[in-house]
Order: C-alpha cells, then sequence, then structure tokens
C-alpha cells in the first residue's frame, strides 16, 4: 500500500493520539450545551489553519456532520484559475490516530469523470483536517482533492454528487478555505491597520463573501475571493456548494465566524467561518 505521510511542520496540530482528543472532547462538550447542536449537516465549509487559530471553528462545523459516514470528501484548495484539480493518488493516509484509507473505487469514478493530477505537494488545507476526521469518523474512509479558483469546481462538486447518488453512498463533503487574510504580513491593506481594518474586513469583505455563499450565488463566491481577497481557497467552496445543489441541500447555514485576531492580536489576521448544508434544519 502506498501511504501518504504528514508533511506540515510540527505545530499545525496535535502530534498524539491523547491530545487530539482532548481538543475535540473538550469543544465537543462545549457546542453540545447549546439546544440548537444537532449533527444532521451532510456537507460543511471549515477553515484550515493551525488547531491553534482555527481549530474550534473548524470543530463547529464538522461536529454538526451527521455520524457515521462511508466515506468523506475533502476539497482542499491553494490552486488559480488555470489549474488541473489535484487528487491524492496514494492507498492511504496517515495521522497520529493511524492510518486513513482512501476509498478507490469512488476515487477511480471520480477520475473517469474529471481529470486529475496526484497531489503530492505539500499543503495544509486537506491535511489539517485529517486529525479531526479520523477522530469523528474512524471507520471512514477518505477521498482527497484539491480544486481550482474557477467555476469548474461548481461543475466538479455537481458531477461527484451524481456519481455519490447513483452508487448510493453515504458521504460527508468538506470544503476547506480561510477567508480574508489582512495586514502587512498578507501584502494587503486597503484599510490600513488597527480597528477600521478589523471592522472592514469583519464586517464588510467576510460577511458578503460569506452572504453569497448563504445566498449559493457561485458568481459573487468566486467574485469575492479573486477581486476582493475574501478567500483564500475558493475552489474548495465552489466545489461544496456543486455538491450540495446536486443533492439538493440549498440551505445554508452560517454557524460560526472569527478571525485570528481573537486569539492573537496583530495587525495581519485571518478571518474564518464554518457553514453547513442540512436535509432539514
Amino acid at each position: 500500500m502506498r501511504i501518504r505521510k504528514p508533511v506540515l511542520p510540527s505545530g499545525w496540530y496535535p502530534a498524539s493520539p491523547a491530545s487530539i482528543e482532548a481538543f475535540i472532547v473538550k469543544t465537543r462538550e462545549k457546542l453540545q450545551a447549546d439546544p440548537a447542536f444537532h449533527p444532521n449537516a451532510e456537507a460543511s465549509v471549515v477553515p484550515h489553519a493551525g488547531w491553534t487559530f482555527s481549530g474550534t471553528i473548524a470543530l463547529s462545523g464538522l461536529l454538526r456532520l451527521q455520524p457515521d459516514p462511508e466515506t468523506v470528501i475533502i476539497f482542499g484548495g491553494h490552486l488559480g484559475p488555470g489549474n488541473q484539480p489535484l487528487m491524492l493518488m496514494d492507498d492511504g493516509v496517515e495521522t497520529p490516530l493511524g492510518i486513513m484509507p482512501v476509498d478507490i473505487s469512488l476515487r477511480n469514478l471520480i477520475l473517469d469523470k474529471i481529470p486529475c493530477r496526484a497531489d503530492i505537494y505539500q499543503d495544509n488545507t486537506v491535511e489539517v483536517q485529517l486529525p479531526f476526521l479520523h477522530y469523528l469518523f474512524q471507520d471512514t474512509q477518505l477521498i482527497w482533492m484539491r480544486l481550482p479558483a474557477s467555476l469548474e469546481s461548481f461543475s466538479i462538486g455537481k458531477t461527484i454528487a451524481h456519481i455519490v447518488a447513483a452508487q448510493h453512498k453515504n458521504v460527508r463533503v468538506i470544503g476547506s478555505t480561510d477567508l480574508t487574510h489582512y495586514g502587512p504580513n498578507y501584502d494587503f491593506t486597503p484599510k490600513g491597520n488597527g480597528e477600521e481594518a478589523y471592522q472592514w474586513v469583519t464586517k464588510i469583505n467576510d460577511a458578503e463573501f460569506i452572504r453569497a455563499v448563504l445566498s449559493m450565488d457561485k458568481e459573487a463566491v468566486l467574485r469575492k475571493a479573486t477581486e476582493d481577497y475574501a478567500a483564500c481557497s475558493v475552489g474548495s467552496v465552489l466545489g461544496t456548494m456543486g455538491y450540495c445543489e446536486g443533492r439538493n441541500l440549498k440551505r445554508p447555514e452560517l454557524v460560526s465566524y472569527g478571525t485570528s485576531r481573537e486569539v492573537y492580536a496583530s495587525d495581519s489576521f485571518v478571518g474564518y467561518a464554518s457553514i453547513i448544508w442540512s436535509l432539514e434544519k
């Protein structure tokens, strides 16, 4: 078997099973105390920074997914509009919890319809989610893809939804993206620094992107990401939206939102959101 090893440097997520469990259990207990908590989602968009910064927000979406899927499909990003989709071609991935197998039969069906190159590159958009998913869905299989920043990704998601439906598979889908990367560290300071910049990111730039997702407006989602730099991995969002439209999941819900500035005060900060799609609310 060909197994992909972890490639992210230490610090992105806990290295031991006990630390992973402690992080997830603590967050789950807090979320489950909310009477509105109900794990009925089929898809989610979540952030992909290190767990210290965005792990709680990511879990707020992942914990709302329906339990016990056969397969989890993760759409990562960090690809430009002209890039070909990437697919993990290995047989499994290694996490601190062991080996997570790839759904090879579903991957082959997808590759029959969607040409992809092998994803052999270091990237956080998928890997940082794997320990969460391996703990939450211990017997599931994985599909790992990264999608380009174009409307092609919406079509890819919709095609995969039709493949899943034809196979009668029990699948969850996750899109992995952060939102606005603001500040001198990212060479993006249209509103200067300080409180005005923070308010613009949170109340305008990120908020408009989130509204576009909640409206299922794929053109606006792509435009906000590419023109206003409101998301770093918009292909993953478009792929998730396309999948959800193909599954007739048309009522997304914002679960949580925040920024890295709430964790570490800085003029350079990143926005994070979790959004879910459910069969019913």
